[in-house]
């Protein structure tokens, strides 16, 4: 089976996603060269890929939400392959429920997810999550107001920017604790 790799220029830096059998299977953003990018892609497919360099309208969307310029996210076929039923319920309660500019706890997720008292599960599906940041893990935070993780790293500074720009756009002034 081949994928299909969609790659773009986002101004100094590259997106890209993977689409398994026309579903969304992966989304990256703001890489340093095409190089990179296509190797990036290949890794994670882990199989064939077609790799094609244009426009695409889940580009559009990566790149909206990176630049802090758009957060419209139209309706997407997603591949979840690899995740459990539990996993997707997370996954597509976070996309459908907290909306750019909000935030949530691991906790709180969990809850209206249905599954109370699964915070650190949560946790660990975000750090799953491979269609950020059109499924916006950056927008979990801990309990306390503390960003908690994003891309493997405590306090990455990506997160805050991203929170930061969908709150500017929305007209809401928040401040996180570190």
């Amino acid at each position: 089976m081949v994928m299909n790799a969609i790659i773009s220029k986002n101004g100094d830096s590259w997106s890209g996603i993977v689409l398994n059998q026309g579903k969304l299977y992966y989304t990256t953003y703001g890489m340093k060269s095409k190089e990179d990018i296509i190797s990036h892609l290949k890794i994670i497919a882990n199989a064939p890929i077609d790799v094609e360099e244009r426009s695409h309208p889940i580009i559009d969307v990566i790149n909206g939400i990176a630049n802090g310029t758009n957060f419209a996210v139209p309706d997407i076929d997603f591949d979840f392959t690899g995740f459990t039923e539990k996993e997707v319920k997370v996954l597509k309660t976070l996309l459908e429920e907290v909306p750019a500019g909000k935030t949530i706890s691991y906790g709180k997720l969990a809850e209206i997810s249905g599954f109370p008292r699964a915070a650190q599960f949560v946790g660990n599906v975000m750090m799953s999550n491979r269609f950020g940041p059109i499924i916006p893990c950056h927008r979990v935070i801990k309990s306390d107001g503390k960003l908690g993780k994003f891309a493997g790293k405590s306090n990455n500074p990506q997160k805050k920017k991203l929170l930061d720009q969908e709150m500017k756009k929305k007209g809401i002034e928040r401040y996180f604790k570190f």
